[in-house]
Parts: C-alpha cells; structure tokens; sequence
C-alpha cells in the first residue's frame, strides 16, 4: 500500500514539476514574442521608410548614397535584435526540455527524422550525423 502512495506523490510532483517548467516557458516564450512582434513592426516601418527616400530621390534626379546607407545600416541592426530574440526563444525551449529530463532536438537528417542532441546516428535511417 506504501509503494501506491508513493507512485502517486511521485507522479503529483512530477506533474506540479511539468506545469511549472511549461508555464514558465509559455511566459518567456510570450513575452519575447511580444518583443518579436514590436521589432517586425519597426523593420516594416524603416524598410517603408527607405522604398520612399529611394523613390523620392529617384523621382528628383539623385541619389545621396550616404542617407541610403544610414538607413540600410538601421534595417541591418534590427535583423540582428530580431535574431537574437529568435535564438532566445529556441534557448527557452531548449532549456525546458532539458528541465523536463526530455530530449533536445538540435536538427533534422536528410531523411527528414529529428537528430537528439548527443546522437552520433540517425535513429531512422542510421546514417551518421555531422557535428553542428
């Protein structure tokens, strides 16, 4: 009887442990999300703003080179936060599998089957898996 009390107090916090860990990543994961939307939104606006100083100089006859870097650059730095959000989510991810003792998916074999962090094979078709 000590034994099916015992599974049952293992399994409740196993399952307290669970909904911990996912909520805490469905938080981050929607906050930074959040933040993704919010900088999307700033690239479409500077890369709008950029067709219209093209436009408008093309129209007039000339081109400053210099004002069409500058904002290329902008575009250029805000690609970089939007990756670096990007890499925080697949972090996120990665770090609640792990909290959950569940494998990490780090790619995918040309057969198309997911290759587990740490795998030296293919588990579907055997072939052997370059290092990332």
């Amino acid at each position: 009887m000590v034994d099916f009390f015992d599974k049952v107090r293992q399994s409740v916090q196993k399952g307290v442990a669970t909904v911990s860990v996912k909520s805490k990543e469905a938080l981050e994961t929607s906050r930074i999300k959040g933040e993704i939307s919010v900088i999307e939104q700033r690239r479409r606006e500077a890369i709008e703003e950029l067709g219209n100083i093209v436009y408008i100089m093309f129209s007039q006859g000339g081109f400053d080179e210099v004002r069409i870097k500058d904002k290329c650059a902008i575009i250029a730095e805000i690609d970089k936060q939007l990756e670096t959000r990007r890499e925080k989510l697949k972090e996120i991810h990665i770090k609640s599998q792990e909290a959950l003792g569940k494998p990490v998916t780090v790619g995918t074999c040309e057969c198309g089957a997911k290759i587990i962090q740490g795998a030296k094979f293919c588990g579907k078709c055997g072939k052997k898996v370059l290092l990332l």
